[in-house]
């Protein structure tokens, strides 16, 4: 996965904490006022730079919110000027200063943040120069690395570095700058500095706002970590991905620096990334802690809200998320189900050593969020595989109960490849819980079930807009009404041993045995394949040549399986077989298929030197008949 904790998309913006971040993290020391330089230095000096600082970011953070559609950027473009204006100011105080100054040290440090929001903003606009005025910043205070006036603001611009790093996919550099942000924390922390805010440089010692620096440290560290886990992620590291992503999370607990919304949306996001590695708890930890957090989400901010519009916008948005959510919940049970399901084939299976593998369990090391509640969210689905049909119902039920509240939300009529992607969820449900079922009856029930919910799909979507979707489900149909097939067989064979097959279970082989056909082949003719040469267009691909090669192989078997006692039907569908093994053989001398199919192609060779003799005793009989 390249999973992230940013839910709506993986790249990273440059700027995507300038709005939202502004006020949690003032920007961010100290002017000396008897120091022995050439020019001395008060509050008073620095007023005018203060108040066109503080008014460019009055623009960022609040009037940016009004900008026109037509002039997106008029706001940030105001606090450009203005930041312009206050860096002229500070450069002229800077060039009166002895530079070996304490608070020469502090106005370099006042500078340098200039120079980086007047970056970030270039950047955010899509201007070029953005990287240069970062690195202008950061040059300005290397002398003075290690100085608590300069920790944060250094910080700072090595995260904005790693960004546009990132950005460019410089994945190693922006990793290196990031590198450089977090080690810079570790010593602060090692050494127990205190570092300063923007507000601090422009006052006194007596002044210092204190525990504001620190607030602000572990904010930015808290971004860098945030932003590293984007970086291993693109580096394809998804464990240190994940691992950052998980700290990121924590993080924001900790220091109550989360949108509800958002932190749920990364936590389930999250989750996906472990419980295909069978890290059940982990990911159950993470789905649950979602889960909760957009309980939060209603009860603290949604029904707080008096204003209709707000409060009906703000409810939508908790409906949306919550249905996706739930989705990844499903995600988690219908993992439970095919891992258990495949954990229970393989146990009495010898490897190509000839050797039977340990059985898989789920992995309990987890590292849970401190706070929060989570009981009565876990408790609803194991973190354990299935044995049996009671575990897997429990499961099966749980992920239904999910879909089906997330079916609420996205409805055919207004999402109607997500309601579809939803069906194809609940279908896989029922196939799996199928698997667990030992009685042939229920079982055939269950994948009927799992039918109907394909059928829907085929039923409501155009196949000509919605085609990856109709595929998977003709696919999928053809299936299972294979597997259904299959059941039906098994009962006709304990039937014949006691008595004559009625003619109602023949009619349901041979219906059974259509029907699979018929969306085979459905699957077969999306790819412009005619089904009189089965031809294969040279271009499709190798991913797309092994499902229709077995849809080849299935429709030969499905062929033969037709029982009927008219010897021209009977010849019809034994020439039909020997068609579909035939090309299967054929297509199956593609050096990148071979591999994929020895199996089945050994039942092919056999079956096409068979056929031959079963068309030709056929023809005999109907010519003497």
């Amino acid at each position: 996965m390249r999973r992230s904790c940013q839910p709506h998309n993986n790249k990273i913006n440059v700027c995507c904490f300038l709005r939202s971040q502004q006020n949690a993290l003032r920007f961010p020391t100290i002017i000396e006022q008897n120091q022995p330089c050439r020019m001395k230095v008060t509050k008073e000096n620095l007023s005018d730079i203060r108040e066109d600082y503080e008014k460019a970011h009055r623009y960022i953070d609040e009037e940016s919110k009004n900008d026109p559609p037509t002039e997106p950027f008029r706001s940030h473009y105001t606090a450009r000027d203005l930041l312009n204006s206050a860096l002229r100011k500070v450069k002229t105080l800077s060039e009166a200063l002895d530079q070996d100054s304490e608070v020469a040290t502090t106005v370099r440090c006042i500078h340098a943040n200039i120079l980086k929001d007047i970056g970030k903003i270039t950047i955010f606009v899509e201007e070029p120069r953005g990287e240069v005025l970062l690195k202008e910043a950061l040059e300005l205070i290397e002398k003075d690395s290690g100085k608590e006036p300069t920790i944060n603001v250094h910080i700072e611009i090595l995260n904005q570095l790693g960004i546009m790093a990132c950005n460019l996919s410089n994945f190693a550099e922006s990793k290196q700058y990031l590198d450089q942000a977090k080690d810079i924390y570790c010593e602060t922390k090692e050494l127990d500095r205190q570092p300063l805010t923007m507000a601090d440089l422009f006052g006194t010692k007596e002044e210092v706002e204190k525990g504001k620096g620190l607030k602000l440290l572990e904010s930015n560290h808290t971004l860098t970590l945030y932003y590293l886990a984007q970086v291993f992620g693109f580096l394809d590291n998804l464990a240190d991905s994940a691992r950052y992503c998980h700290m990121t999370l924590r993080r924001q607990l900790e220091y109550n620096e989360f949108e509800h919304v958002d932190w749920a949306l990364n936590a389930a996001t999250l989750s996906q990334f472990y419980f295909p590695k069978n890290h059940l708890s982990q990911a159950r930890h993470l789905l649950a802690a979602s889960t909760f957090m957009l309980n939060r989400y209603e009860t603290e901010v949604v029904e707080k809200i008096t204003n209709a519009a707000e409060r009906a916008e703000k409810e939508e948005t908790l409906r949306y998320r919550m249905a996706d959510v739930g989705r990844c919940w499903a995600k988690y049970g219908l993992h439970i189900l095919c891992a258990s399901k495949e954990r229970l084939s393989a146990d009495d299976e010898p490897n190509e050593h000839g050797e039977i593998a340990a059985p898989l369990t789920p992995v309990k090391k987890m590292d849970r969020f401190v706070g929060l509640d989570l009981a009565a969210y876990e408790g609803q689905v194991t973190d354990e595989f299935c044995l049996t049909f009671d575990d897997a119902k429990l499961v099966m039920l749980n992920s239904l109960s999910w879909l089906n509240k997330a079916k609420e939300y996205y409805t055919k009529e207004t999402e109607a490849s997500q309601y579809a992607k939803i069906l194809q969820d609940i279908a896989s449900l029922y196939k799996h819980l199928a698997f667990f079922e030992e009685d042939d009856g229920n079982q055939c029930k269950l994948f009927k079930r799992g039918a109907d919910q394909l059928e829907e799909i085929v039923e409501i979507l155009n196949a000509t807009y919605y085609q990856t979707i109709c595929r998977e489900a003709w696919y999928e149909l053809g299936l299972t009404y294979s597997n259904m097939l299959n059941v039906k067989l098994s009962q006709l064979d304990e039937m014949q041993a006691k008595d004559r097959p009625t003619p109602h279970a023949l009619n349901k082989i041979n219906h059974l045995s259509e029907k699979s056909i018929r969306n085979f082949k459905k699957f077969i003719e999306s790819y412009k394949i005619e089904l009189d040469t089965l031809e294969l267009p040279e271009t499709i691909d190798a991913d797309e040549m092994q499902p229709i090669l077995y849809a080849f192989f299935h429709i030969g078997r499905l062929y033969y399986r037709i029982i009927t006692p008219d010897k021209r039907l009977k010849l019809q569908n034994t020439e039909n077989s020997l068609f579909y093994y035939s090309r299967f053989v054929e297509c199956c001398q593609d050096e990148r298929m071979r591999p994929l199919f020895a199996q089945e192609l050994g039942v092919c060779k056999e079956m096409i030197s068979l056929l031959p003799l079963k068309v030709e005793k056929l023809k005999n009989e109907m010519a003497e008949g």
